[in-house]
């Protein structure tokens, strides 16, 4: 889990990277065109692009399952919690056999970088905390304002702005500039040199600037900027672009203060921000100040001597781009930050489908769980993103491998036996000869590393394409393509190739789908008969990928299922079938 979500977040770097570019690029030829507030919200698609590794499968797929909504019926189903009880016997009639390989995976991960991740993130949180601390103590010695004069003036801003909101005014003699700080009681300090040295009139303004930013929530959102740059230390995209957001802030804030103002007003403000250029104090993260450095203090008055009140024209060209913006950004951000963690997604919008809710029946595994009644038309589906998520087959290609070889007459429904040429390999089983049958309940790779070598890369290219069988990549090369390499197909896919070769109308002869299916009998149990395949992919020594699919055929229902499991280790076939047999049994479709 913790590996996947590093994964997201070094892809979503790029993303961060282009997003960024665009809204800078954005900004720089519409400056004419976009509000000074558009120009400081448009950088909310930023956050959105941060946020997108930290958000459940189930909100990143929203789209889908709304799309889905049109075509059908979508109801979420309680499944009781089972204890894999079949994960003890499961060996005696489900063999699952794998061999190690060695890859050196685009997103193969050192294994310290989640701990250099999290050390940073410990290091961001104590700075962090320091800051907290160093506020809530100048909260703490801060004393409730006792000037008459300027809490009236006070009450006045609060009326003309409409803020209902108890706010306290505060004063201290440890500011050189005031700030807002609190989130669910917010308060205004003011350095209690402000009460002699500034005019009545200057205090209003910095009294309305400091209650624009708690009206605006800026308070609660510099408190999400910081946690941001805390998940992402490491990018300095992130620190530059929540830079110019804060920047931007003060701007909005500044204008949306001038829009109060009269314009004989608008020069007097700018002077009370150079007053404050003057008395620089270091800004404290998580609270809002009016004073900032010199260089943001200069371009904060040049759009205060610019400002004019902005147009309906404008305001609706704002909108408009905003809007555009929006769509530019929202097209590509699910593609790279979410698809591309596990290379593509299947499409798939099924007429009836029914969610289940088995995230307890997989023991901390990530994976999905796909069912689907053949009578019914029905489909059952646990954790749909992953469901629709292509990765590799493994040893569950096997049953297209045997189903090509037959279409092209390396072996025959009768004549499947293959001589084991004395090769030693590390599962007994293995080290005999063997035949469709034995070759498919023991998974033997080399029975059908010699079914493809004969039928050769071009036939398996026509048969693989014929099937429509996931991405179609074969460019991994024989005896490999299939083993956490090129080859890739979603659990959603397997279940509907399975449903083709249950109902026979796979693009092969009838006596070849019937010798593969014969060759899938595991058992049969109070009428129902078992069929199925284990997968495992085993990367440099760990179990990182199990497959279990199959179905259930009765006289009344045929169900088809697979499963998938993922896991940096102890992800394998023969868990993926535990606990697909307990999720059978649960659902009363098959019981040993």
């Amino acid at each position: 889990m913790l590996h996947s979500l590093m994964i997201r977040l070094m892809l979503n770097s790029v993303v961060i990277i282009l997003s960024f570019g665009i809204i800078q690029l954005i900004k720089e030829l519409f400056k004419n065109h976009l509000t000074w507030k558009a120009q400081y919200r448009i950088w909310y698609y930023l956050l959105l692009v941060l946020i997108f590794p930290f958000l459940p499968s189930s909100m990143i797929h929203a789209g889908l399952r709304l799309l889905s909504l049109s075509g059908g019926s979508v109801s979420p189903v309680k499944v009781m919690t089972p204890t894999i009880a079949n994960d003890a016997g499961i060996s005696s009639f489900i063999q699952d056999f794998s061999i190690s390989v060695s890859r050196s995976r685009i997103f193969q991960l050192p294994a310290f970088l989640p701990y250099v991740w999290g050390l940073g993130i410990g290091i961001m949180s104590i700075l962090n905390l320091f800051s907290d601390i160093k506020i809530r103590r100048i909260r703490q010695a801060s004393l409730p304002l006792q000037n008459r004069r300027i809490r009236e003036l006070f009450d006045c801003c609060l009326r003309e702005m409409n803020i209902k909101k108890k706010i306290s005014l505060y004063s201290s003699a440890y500011l050189s500039s005031p700030m807002a700080v609190g989130l669910v009681k917010p308060i205004i300090i003011l350095p209690i040199h402000m009460l002699s040295e500034f005019t009545e009139e200057e205090i209003r303004f910095i009294l309305l600037h400091e209650l624009t930013h708690i009206k605006h929530r800026d308070l609660f959102l510099n408190r999400f900027l910081a946690l941001m740059q805390t998940l992402y230390w490491y990018h300095p995209v992130v620190w530059i672009g929540l830079r110019e957001m804060r920047k931007d802030q003060e701007v909005s804030c500044d204008l949306s203060v001038l829009s109060m103002l009269e314009e004989n007003s608008y020069l007097d403000y700018g002077k009370t921000l150079i007053r404050f250029a003057e008395t620089i104090v270091r800004r404290l993260s998580f609270a809002s100040q009016i004073a900032g450095s010199e260089k943001e203090i200069r371009r904060r008055i040049r759009c205060i001597a610019s400002y004019r009140k902005e147009s309906r024209w404008k305001q609706l060209k704002s909108r408009f781009l905003l809007s555009v913006t929006s769509l530019v950004l929202l097209a590509f951000i699910p593609v790279m930050s979410v698809n591309a963690s596990s290379g593509s997604f299947y499409s798939f919008y099924p007429e009836h489908m029914k969610q289940l809710d088995l995230g307890s029946c997989f023991y901390g595994y990530e994976g999905s769980f796909v069912l689907y009644g053949v009578n019914s038309h029905q489909y059952y589906i646990y954790n749909q993103k992953a469901g629709i998520t292509r990765i590799s087959p493994d040893s569950t290609y096997k049953i297209y491998s045997a189903l090509c070889a037959l279409e092209q007459g390396v072996i025959t429904p009768g004549s499947s036996y293959i001589k084991w040429d004395g090769s030693v390999f590390p599962f007994e089983a293995w080290n005999q000869d063997q035949n469709l049958n034995t070759a498919m309940s023991r998974s033997v790779n080399w029975y059908f590393n010699a079914l493809d070598k004969e039928s050769g890369i071009s036939a398996l290219k026509n048969c693989i394409g014929r099937l429509e069988y996931g991405n179609q990549d074969l460019s991994g090369g024989i005896g490999s393509y299939w083993l956490e390499s090129s080859l890739k197909i979603s659990p959603v896919e397997q279940v509907k190739l399975l449903t083709r070769l249950c109902q026979g109308t796979l693009p092969f002869q009838p006596d070849h789908i019937k010798a593969v299916k014969d060759s899938l009998f595991i058992s049969a149990s109070q009428g129902v008969s078992l069929y199925g395949k284990t997968g495992t992919g085993n990367i440099n020594g760990q179990d990182v990928n199990g497959w279990f699919i199959g179905f259930a055929q009765s006289r009344d229902e045929t169900y088809v299922f697979s499963t998938n499991i993922q896991s940096d280790q102890s992800a394998n076939g023969r868990t993926a079938a535990a606990i697909t047999l307990d999720i059978l049994e649960n659902q009363n479709i098959y019981r040993q």
